[in-house]
């Protein structure tokens, strides 16, 4: 059990996923530069976010939606977890169904990883390496609450001048590998709306608790759709 909870609280820490490729070792320095600058963005968010008061929580919203989403594609997610046949039969709208349910997604990540390790600063070790299969991989660090430091890794992908946190991984397994199957699972059971379903019922139950009327309208414009959807319903 106590293995199964560093799996999942590592995973929890370095959720953000899209598709792996190269990076040109030009671009290192800049980019762990760039990195962790946003983790020590993250860091101080979290020392001072007060979650009972909205400003703090729309500050904390600020950060993610201006220096993590910005790092986060959710197309190349949804065609990583899925596969890109599937994605691309796929119609425009439930495409951008699911890319918002994946977006409300890293937001509950981002909320959760702040829940876990407020008590310990996160921290990037060493320098980018680049692995056998030719991704680019740097350490992270942190103590999530109740376990042990744990030591993860993320694989980082860029295109351009831009760069992605791609993909974590933990004690040789990685969350994408890890996922695949179980999104795959629900897309043929029950089809993209199935699927947007399940995830959003995840996220709703996260968030329920930033759905009074102070909170929600400083939320992302996604979970101010699951508040309402709560709303109505009455719970």
């Amino acid at each position: 059990m106590a293995d199964r909870q560093k799996f999942y609280w590592m995973f929890i820490l370095v959720r953000l996923i899209a598709l792996s490729i190269g990076l040109p070792v030009a671009a290192e320095i800049n980019i762990r530069g760039e990195l962790a600058a946003v983790v020590e963005g993250f860091n101080a968010q979290v020392r001072q976010l007060k979650i009972e008061e909205t400003a703090s929580i729309a500050a904390f919203n600020d950060f993610i939606r201006g220096h993590l989403s910005t790092h986060w594609d959710t197309e190349q997610m949804a065609m990583h977890l899925l596969g890109s046949e599937i994605y691309q039969d796929l119609s425009l709208v439930q495409q951008h169904r699911i890319q918002q349910s994946l977006e409300t997604t890293f937001y509950r990540y981002a909320y959760e990883i702040m829940d876990e390790y407020k008590q310990t600063p996160l921290l990037l070790v060493d320098d980018l390496v680049q692995d056998e299969k030719g991704r680019l991989r740097i350490k992270i660090r942190g103590k999530p609450q109740g376990l042990p430091m744990l030591t993860g890794e993320l694989y980082l992908s860029v295109e351009v001048d831009d760069w992605n946190i791609i993909d974590a991984g933990y004690a040789g397994l990685t969350y994408t590998a890890l996922k695949r199957s179980t999104y795959r699972r629900k897309f043929n059971r029950s089809g993209a709306d199935g699927l947007t379903a399940w995830l959003d019922r995840k996220n709703q139950r996260f968030f329920a608790d930033y759905c009074t009327p102070e909170l929600s309208i400083v939320m992302p414009f996604a979970v101010q759709t699951l508040c309402a959807k709560l709303n109505r319903a009455g719970l």
